[in-house]
């Protein structure tokens, strides 16, 4: 997500300014009941009759449009300028705006994202620099193994020993997840609450235990342990898939055949992928929407690390993960049906995630001071240097 500058909000038939209340990286705004999203033309966010307009100047993101009445007509679309060419630009909002090119070249909004692993809290530069890197460089959201902010999770405690550090940004821009079984309780209280999010995941890779800490949970059991959230309400918040380490198993056909007609539910499909070959890659993408041609697909943990990975970090010809980059992307962005895609790692990391080391297949989007590395310079390039998000 993008740092907030300033925002306007302009009634174009008269005076009178729709209500606008900016938090952190936030925006909302209040338009007329019976207004709708429209297309938007010259910098302006157009509404359906025609009367009212929005106008957001500078860099804005998590733009939520309701009426009068408390009814959204508006999903999460992004403003970006810069004090070089100020003139904003809004999307349309009457179809998902995640789906929808933004200019030739570019991939769909929200597209780039990254992955904050337990080792993130212990690098230089976080948060602040990190995420300004990430953040300035395409990636809009991100995801990490915690259902609350990184603060109240143990395992990104920093190094010296108190909870992580975080900001409104970087909170804002959080993908929130359910863990496993233990975090179902916590979960259905955040969504009575009044901070329900708006994506959830439902469990991390339920199928495969890592490093023999996270628990292994069959279909049929993680399907009776979630049915608290299907059985209630949750307007503002679409859930996602379990994230499965396998998601092409049959592991989540048995999952819907036990959970009561739950897939009604779930509109997105959650797949993790691991291969430093791009047809492999594709291959799994495209056989995991055969399965489920009217589902979106979001690839929560994408990257070329693996035991076979000898890509080189640096360089951009064959064999590098530039390279790579821009062989896999635009084949990604040309299905049409990945919503969006999350790198691992967003952090640096030298670890479990690089196959020879800190030269030889890492993908780490930061360094270890929180700078831009080649490989986020290439995710952010091959998206015609928009990551996903709408720029002047």
């Amino acid at each position: 997500m993008l740092s907030l500058f300033y925002a306007v909000a302009i009634i174009a038939a008269g005076s009178n300014a729709s209500p606008c209340k900016v938090s952190g990286s936030s925006v909302s705004a209040t338009v007329p009941s019976g207004s709708g999203p429209s297309n938007a033309a010259g910098g302006y966010l157009r509404l359906a009759n025609s009367k009212n307009s929005l106008q957001l100047a500078g860099q804005a993101s998590n733009i939520q449009l309701t009426n009068d009445t408390g009814a959204s007509v508006g999903q999460q679309f992004i403003v970006a300028a810069s004090a070089s060419n100020p003139a904003p630009i809004a999307t349309d909002l009457a179809s998902s705006p995640s789906l929808v090119p933004v200019a030739s070249g570019a991939c769909p909004m929200g597209f780039l994202n990254a992955v904050f692993n337990t080792g993130a809290s212990k690098n230089q530069g976080w948060p602040e620099t990190v995420w300004e890197s990430l953040s300035s460089n395409g990636i809009n959201d991100w995801i990490g193994f915690s259902l609350g902010t990184l603060d109240t999770k143990s395992t990104y405690t920093g190094p010296d020993g108190h909870p992580a550090r975080t900001m409104p940004a970087l909170d804002a821009a959080q993908i929130h997840v359910v863990m496993d079984p233990t975090d179902v309780d916590s979960a259905v209280t955040m969504m009575k609450s009044n901070s329900a999010p708006q994506y959830l995941e439902l469990f991390n890779e339920p199928d495969y235990s890592y490093q023999g800490i996270t628990p292994i949970t069959d279909a049929k059991t993680s399907a009776q342990d979630l049915a608290p959230l299907f059985n209630m309400p949750h307007p503002n918040t679409s859930y996602i898939s379990p994230a499965l380490a396998y998601a092409n198993s049959d592991w989540l056909p048995t999952f819907r055949d036990h959970c009561n007609k739950c897939f009604d539910q779930i509109p997105i499909i959650a797949e993790h992928i691991y291969s430093p070959d791009p047809a492999a890659v594709m291959g799994f993408i495209t056989q995991l929407h055969n399965t489920w041609p009217d589902k979106k697909i979001w690839l929560t943990e994408l990257s070329p690390s693996s035991a076979q990975c000898t890509l080189q970090s640096t360089g951009s010809g064959p064999g590098t993960v530039t390279d790579y980059i821009n062989t896999l992307i635009p084949q990604i962005v040309g299905l049409g049906y990945v919503e969006k895609i999350f790198w691992n790692s967003g952090e640096w990391s030298t670890g479990g995630l690089t196959a020879g080391g800190d030269g030889s297949c890492n993908p780490s989007l930061t360094d270890a001071q929180g700078n831009p590395t080649e490989v986020l310079k290439a995710l952010h390039a091959v998206c015609g240097g928009t990551g996903g998000s709408v720029t002047a």
